[in-house]
């Protein structure tokens, strides 16, 4: 406990911020499971998001970025270090480029509101996905065959000297729910999404067409789960293949372990009924993996994130 209170003491002095300490990580995470972290920290602005990851490099503690936390999965033991909550937040519509900077800690709810208000097309189809931008990215994430990659031209990182770095598209490697960012962890500072001009009416209808269809297939918003469990499996011959199908098939409807259960209305998610462990989860997961294995030959890919207490952005 002493060596917490003493990097409490750090940051405050580095950073001249305030630090929370032993914060339950299953208040962020829409799971509603994990344990406490060692250290938290909300940044609301990006100057406070760059002094965190700076400090926490400085000193060589263990760090992690968070957004909204809606396909995270942590760790029943907590975070050993410093979770940050990135939710800077911010828009400005770049009307000679038709680009729309967008801070990274900004929902995506708010994005699509600012495009009907704006009357910006291009971005409908992450209507209804929760989360923040950043995440957004970091995972390529998307909906009914288009995925935010696509209208990415260019972002914004952190360098190790917290200097900013801007990448293009292209040197991202976007494909299906996969971008660079999973395997190098770098801090998103900010992104300028490729909008076009159109009717306000029109953008509020495709919205709308949207949401309806996850509501349909989707469980109701205060489920407690991470959305999609796994991604669709790709051929060879570059055909997706529903995972939820095939985990039916294979007989995942009605399969538990501990308080974690497959979602009666879609067998590709998994919920929470309400004293679910990290533990349990991944025990149902690796289950219904083997159960797709013996059905039909593929293995199942998670969408979903897990965050073990020693992970780290370092």
């Amino acid at each position: 406990m002493e060596e917490i209170q003493d990097f409490k003491r750090i940051f405050f002095q580095e950073a001249g911020l305030e630090l929370r300490t032993r914060v339950s990580l299953a208040e962020y995470s829409n799971f509603r499971i994990g344990g406490p972290a060692d250290y938290f920290f909300e940044a609301h602005h990006l100057s406070h998001l760059k002094k965190a990851v700076e400090t926490a490099r400085k000193y060589r503690l263990p760090f992690y970025v968070i957004g909204g936390g809606y396909n995270l999965l942590f760790d029943d033991s907590g975070y050993n270090g410093l979770i940050i909550r990135n939710l800077a937040g911010g828009m400005n519509f770049l009307s000679e480029k038709g680009l729309l900077e967008v801070l990274s800690g900004t929902f995506l709810s708010e994005v699509i509101n600012l495009t009907i208000s704006r009357g910006l097309s291009g971005l409908e189809f992450l209507a209804g996905i929760p989360g923040t931008t950043g995440g957004a990215i970091y995972g390529n994430a998307g909906a009914f065959g288009q995925a935010i990659g696509e209208r990415l031209a260019e972002v914004v990182v952190l360098g190790e000297k917290g200097n900013e770095i801007i990448l293009k598209r292209n040197e991202l490697n976007f494909n299906y729910r996969h971008s660079d960012f999973k395997k190098e962890h770098r801090v998103i500072l900010k992104a300028y999404l490729r909008v076009a001009p159109d009717s306000s009416l029109e953008i509020k209808k495709k919205v709308s067409d949207y949401l309806e269809k996850r509501l349909k297939k989707h469980p109701p918003r205060e489920t407690a789960c991470a959305g999609s469990f796994f991604k669709n499996p790709v051929l060879l011959n570059g055909q997706k293949i529903a995972a939820g199908y095939l985990l039916e098939k294979a007989g995942a409807k009605g399969m538990k372990v501990g308080e974690a259960t497959v979602f009666p209305g879609h067998c590709n998610f998994i919920i929470n009924l309400g004293r679910a462990t990290a533990r349990d989860v991944l025990a149902l997961a690796a289950e219904l993996k083997e159960k797709v294995w013996e059905s039909c030959g593929l293995l199942l890919e998670e969408e979903v994130i897990y965050v073990p207490a020693t992970a780290s952005m370092i």
